[in-house]
């Protein structure tokens, strides 16, 4: 029973610490597509563009402290978390 309970936890762990990148990932590429559109951006859009790229930051750092906190959270505590987790991130 408790190796299933382990193994549970450490695939529950993974799987939290996968959606947290893959939210920080998105929000990422989003940043940096807001921040392309203002850098090209036309003189009467980029005030526009500008506000659109420090929203898209805002969400990126939102997402990058709330990857953090999950990987502090999913920590790994033993040999056979290690392997689950180093696979996700890789």
């Amino acid at each position: 029973m408790t190796r299933t309970v382990t193994t549970t936890i450490s695939e529950m762990g993974a799987r939290l610490l996968d959606d947290a990148y893959l939210a920080w990932f998105s929000a990422e590429s989003e940043c940096e597509q807001a921040l392309r559109a203002w850098f090209h951006g036309t003189d009467g859009g980029r005030p526009g563009a500008y506000l659109a790229y420090r929203i898209a930051l805002d969400r990126e750092e939102a997402a990058a402290r709330n990857l953090e906190r999950v990987w502090r959270f999913a920590e790994p505590r033993d040999a056979r978390f290690v392997s689950v987790t180093e696979s996700v991130v890789q």
